[in-house]
């Protein structure tokens, strides 16, 4: 027989499951802390117990929560279909197959991730799916010679939402993570090797504008 989940659980499963149909990922522990904190700013707010603060947060009210969250990723257009989207921003090859390695490397620093192994399920799922984007878009053009050597056409969100993969890698290896099966001696420049990348992703979404 199995167990009777909790109400908070299965709010933390609700908002997990709304980030994700946005794209969007984030840890059990952050998703529950998440919760508590948004049951005692309407108990606060309304002037009731939290108990009774619960009921108001439905599965209409954990989708805004999800929604108010993604539009902080404003830039990221989450949810959005990104190989068909605008490629309204361009990126030279040798830094498309410098970004693609290190998405390739944040996989290896999640995968040293075991305290939420959906969480980190997520995690990967997402750098592969903008790893295989890149490469599709990559592979559905022809590239085009500026400033001496080929560049090509992306969206603008593919640059951003890469940005955060490449900073949120390096935030963990800075942390101490140790990506699996990586020499411990290849650690120590990889932060800024992601950092460098990401600051010029974010240059180049920019520019565009």
């Amino acid at each position: 027989m199995s167990a009777v989940r909790s109400w908070r659980e299965e709010r933390v499963d609700a908002l997990l499951s709304a980030l994700s149909d946005l794209g969007m990922s984030m840890s059990r522990p952050a998703a529950g802390e998440l919760i508590d904190e948004r049951v005692q700013f309407v108990a606060a707010q309304m002037r009731m117990t939290p108990g009774t603060a619960r009921k108001y947060l439905t599965d209409d009210a954990i989708s805004e929560l999800a929604h108010s969250l993604a539009f902080e990723f404003v830039q990221e257009t989450p949810g959005a279909d990104l190989f068909s989207a605008p490629r309204d921003a361009k990126i030279p090859v040798r830094l498309a197959g410098r970004v693609s390695a290190g998405l390739a490397e944040a996989v290896r620093i999640r995968l040293a991730e075991r305290e939420d192994l959906p969480h980190t399920r997520d995690a990967v799922a997402q750098l592969a799916h903008a790893q295989a984007v890149l490469g599709l878009i990559i592979a559905d053009q022809v590239a085009h010679d500026l400033e001496g050597e080929p560049w090509i056409r992306v969206p603008k969100a593919l640059l951003h939402r890469m940005a955060r993969y490449l900073e949120s890698a390096a935030g963990l290896v800075e942390d101490g993570v140790i990506g699996y099966d990586t020499d411990p001696a290849e650690t120590p420049h990889l932060p800024g090797a992601l950092h460098r990348d990401a600051d010029l992703l974010r240059t180049l979404a920019e520019d565009a504008r």
